[in-house]
């Protein structure tokens, strides 16, 4: 009896260790900034960070490089303001499809703002810090949800754009197409747009891209892309370019 009493007490035991003892909980990274916030900090000069100041930020990604137009980066939003992500690699909307979550923990990367958007990337080994395209990106800084999310663009008119928005996802209505201007070389060209108060913008087609021997629209048209704030050839002061994610966003 004394026997059986022993043998059932250690069952109980060794079942109730069993229970009680915690699995060790996996990393998760946690939201600490955001992207408004970062690039509050990167205003007057790059920012590199290292493992004792850990920072990480998250939030959707808003761009695809599924047809070529967007190519070695993420854009991504999180309702605060938007970062581009420096990746030097191609079929990135296979790796970090539109509408993912994604989180960036940032030691070994530097943020500094270039034409007015927020960048972040490797950061370089010279005497300046300054992001850079890199791969490693992807597995050692990156964390990426399994589920998608609905993007809408923010909609807006022409004299509504401003650097500010850089970044940002826009559309844009009732725009028509005026003329085309080359870079040298030929690697992309510049779609000029303008609405009924002749207001402009440019879409930028890279030579790569799948629409990039279509003709231009030959009727009011609605364009949605990514904002940047870059030069433009033949023109005397940088200007507002639009980054499509795909040519459905030029032609419908």
């Amino acid at each position: 009896m004394k026997l059986a009493i022993y043998i059932l007490t250690l069952l109980f035991v060794s079942c109730y260790n069993k229970a009680v003892t915690p699995e060790p909980a996996p990393e998760v990274l946690t939201t600490n900034a955001t992207i408004a916030q970062l690039k509050k900090m990167c205003n007057t000069a790059p920012l590199s960070f290292t493992a004792t100041a850990p920072v990480t930020i998250s939030g959707t990604v808003v761009s695809s490089d599924k047809e070529g137009y967007i190519s070695g980066a993420i854009y991504i939003d999180d309702g605060t303001a938007t970062a581009k992500i420096l990746v030097s690699v191609y079929d990135l909307h296979s790796i970090y499809p539109l509408g993912a979550r994604i989180t960036l923990y940032m030691p070994e990367l530097t943020a500094a703002i270039i034409d007015n958007q927020l960048s972040i990337g490797l950061t370089y080994n010279g005497d300046e810090p300054y992001p850079i395209k890199s791969i490693v990106l992807l597995d050692k800084h990156i964390t990426c949800s399994n589920s998608t999310y609905p993007v809408e663009p923010l909609i807006c008119t022409v004299d509504e754009l401003t650097p500010s928005l850089c970044g940002k996802l826009v559309t844009i209505n009732s725009m028509t197409y005026v003329y085309t201007c080359y870079e040298e070389g030929y690697d992309g060209k510049y779609l000029r747009f303008s609405d009924s108060n002749e207001n402009f913008t440019y879409v930028y087609i890279d030579n790569y891209a799948a629409g990039f021997s279509n003709i231009p629209p030959q009727s009011p048209t609605q364009i949605t892309g990514i904002v940047t704030y870059q030069n433009v050839p033949f023109d005397k002061q940088n200007q507002i370019v639009l980054l499509p994610r795909s040519s459905k966003e030029i032609w419908q």
